[in-house]
């Protein structure tokens, strides 16, 4: 399409539709097929190839495959696919996390060369390269889940049901910190029984189904009775509602999948306190029990996590309020391929991925509410 007749296309976008085309066309994904953290519109760069946004991008893709039935969708899925398989997958069976362009800008205990494999990250990785499978039927993409699964269930799964943040493929040894809620296991850890569900329907292996049920269980156990918060640093009780949510979409589609109340009711109380904190201004990011009181930070992955999860439990009153927030994190400049991004937060100046990802997916699911089926699971949950 011409220059020209694209931005004419592009004005008549809506919010969803926009992301999606800075998804396919912006360059967040790289011609060799993984996916980068972010853009950074004043630098003009991209600081790294980030393996669990890959497998959030993998997701998306087969996301808006199942809505427009597109093959070249299809395509840079399994691009993206080949390239964590042959560079990021380690012989544990673990997914390394980072891939730094600039060693200068890179934090070691992320970087491929320090060789911190996380647990949830993998996790994101099996639940996109199961339904990669699942899309195509090509074998090699059921093999690499296997692989991956018996890796989370065989290292990093603990006797509690709690799933060890990280595991060093260099000492073959854990790593446990309770210095930031994603180096400890947490609730937020149920997220990775999606993989673990997905992979259950396809294998029927009865240690798939077991391990997503005691994930889930585990994310209860530190689910405070009074609130319905999750605690998500041990070190200070505190709530981050970034993490808190992905312990809701973890429980909730366990719960959905195999049919276990306990879990959606769990998910319901966890969702209604973070949506009684939103107002007409947005959604704080961290909740600190010694004060009672919310920081002053927002984040549009965390509006999109909160508008998605008012959609899943239809929770109404606050839709259209969460929306309007995330709307205004939108790159809207006209006659430039980084329209349609989400800035990460609102002083930032990079257009993040997965924050668009998430965002993409909770507009279209509020566009089309038929997306929803009542009662049955929401596939592809990015």
């Amino acid at each position: 399409m011409p220059e020209n007749q694209l931005q004419e296309a592009k004005t008549i976008m809506n919010p969803a539709a926009l992301a999606g085309e800075w998804i396919l066309s912006s360059g967040i994904q790289s011609e060799k097929g993984p996916f980068y953290s972010w853009y950074d519109l004043d630098k003009k760069r991209y600081p790294y190839i980030y393996s669990e946004i890959t497998g959030y991008g993998i997701t998306t893709l087969l996301f808006l495959y199942k809505l427009s039935g597109e093959n070249k969708l299809v395509k840079k899925a399994k691009l993206a696919a080949q390239w964590i398989i042959e560079n990021a997958l380690d012989d544990s069976g673990g997914v390394k996390a980072r891939l730094y362009g600039d060693e200068c800008l890179a934090e070691s205990h992320y970087s491929f060369e320090d060789g911190n494999i996380f647990s949830f990250d993998t996790g994101m990785v099996l639940y996109a390269l199961i339904n990669l499978y699942k899309v195509t039927g090509e074998n090699l993409y059921l093999e690499k889940s296997k692989a991956i699964a018996a890796f989370l269930l065989d290292t990093m799964l603990q006797r509690d049901g709690s799933m060890a943040a990280i595991f060093n493929s260099g000492s073959k040894k854990g790593i446990e910190s309770y210095d930031k809620w994603s180096n400890q296991p947490g609730a937020f850890h149920a997220k990775v029984s999606l993989g673990l569900v997905d992979l259950f329907e396809v294998t029927r292996d009865g240690r798939h189904k077991e391990a997503a049920l005691e994930l889930c269980d585990f994310a209860i156990g530190l689910q405070e009775a009074s609130s319905g918060r999750f605690i998500t640093n041990k070190s200070d009780n505190t709530t981050h509602l970034h993490p808190h949510s992905y312990a809701i979409e973890g429980l909730w589609y366990a719960g959905v999948n195999f049919g276990v109340s306990r879990f959606i009711d769990s998910a319901r109380r966890a969702t209604k306190w973070m949506l009684h904190q939103a107002s007409g201004s947005g959604l704080n990011e961290l909740y600190n029990p010694s004060s009672g009181k919310f920081n002053d930070f927002q984040r549009s992955d965390i509006l999109a996590q909160a508008l998605r999860l008012a959609l899943l439990f239809g929770i109404k009153d606050k839709q259209e309020e969460l929306k309007a927030a995330l709307l205004q994190y939108q790159y809207r400049q006209e006659e430039t391929v980084q329209e349609g991004g989400l800035f990460f937060s609102k002083d930032s100046r990079h257009l993040n991925s997965w924050c668009t990802m998430f965002a993409l997916q909770a507009l279209k699911l509020a566009d089309n509410k038929e997306l929803l089926p009542e009662g049955k699971k929401l596939e592809l949950f990015i």
